[in-house]
């Protein structure tokens, strides 16, 4: 009996996160305010012949017109994640399941990811959050900001990090999965830049990686940091290479999370 491919499982996860952020993009101007909400509307009549049979109703509406109970209970989409679980529970003759775990055991044991909106679709439709470890951001998280200084020296300023990487950690948003980095030039003079990040892997364990950012480089260039494989959960500082180039007074750099990849139809 046959595991459904990595390959096939992430293009339904990001097939059905497209589709979520689409709903969740139009339900964020469904409840704009606007000119009022439809309870304030009927208030400002200060008629008791509107307001009475109307007052809690429309306050119902402007109070729970939200893009999860939709999902839930309007569309069919919660079936993309049961059907799915129905899959990885088909036993053998010993009675194990071809995935035990459903959606986290199958992404741990392959070491693939789903997109944060379809973590949201699956607390949406099954309750509770998917574990980070399996979940990347769809932010452009900053993780920290690079200024060289006078001596030469560095000034770093810390940002964002993804926790530490705990197995048991919930995808809340604030938890994610550990992600390639990459540094977004803010400006930079013509003297190359040997940087030495030291952060924390996959494990939470402090390590280093180093990137060069070029002399000349123009303003908003991306500069990927290591390959897929090198993924982590936190920038603590950098510093320069040992004996290397020490870039340009006023140098500016941004560190960043290089997102896994782009979820479509």
């Amino acid at each position: 009996m046959p595991l459904i491919s990595p390959t096939s499982l992430l293009r339904v996860a990001d097939r059905a996160a497209m589709q979520y952020k689409y709903l969740y993009d139009a339900f964020a101007q469904l409840v704009q305010q606007g000119g009022d909400f439809y309870s304030d509307i009927v208030t400002s009549t200060n008629d008791n012949d509107v307001e009475i049979p109307t007052q809690r109703d429309y306050y119902y509406v402007d109070t729970s017109l939200n893009v999860n109970y939709n999902v839930a209970n309007g569309t069919p989409l919660a079936s993309i994640i049961g059907a799915m679980n129905v899959h990885f529970n088909i036993r053998d003759y010993a009675g194990n399941p071809l995935q035990a775990g459903g959606w986290d055991g199958y992404l741990i044991d392959h070491n693939s990811r789903v997109s944060y909106y379809f973590d949201l679709l699956f607390i949406a439709t099954q309750g509770p959050f998917m574990l980070a470890v399996n979940v990347f951001s769809e932010n452009d998280d900053v993780f920290g900001c690079v200024n060289v200084v006078a001596g030469p020296a560095i000034n770093y300023v810390d940002g964002v990090n993804y926790g530490n990487g705990a197995v048991t950690n919930p995808a809340n948003g604030t938890y994610y999965a550990a992600t390639q980095l990459k540094i977004v030039v803010v400006t930079k003079g013509g003297t190359d830049a040997d940087l030495r990040l030291l952060v924390k892997d996959v494990n939470d364990n402090p390590t280093i990686i180093d990137v060069t950012v070029p002399g000349g480089t123009a303003p908003a260039t991306v500069i990927p940091i290591g390959t897929t494989a090198d993924r982590f959960l936190d920038v603590m500082d950098v510093q320069f290479v040992p004996a290397g180039s020490t870039g340009d007074f006023g140098d500016q750099f941004t560190v960043h999370n290089l997102k896994e990849r782009q979820i479509s139809l």
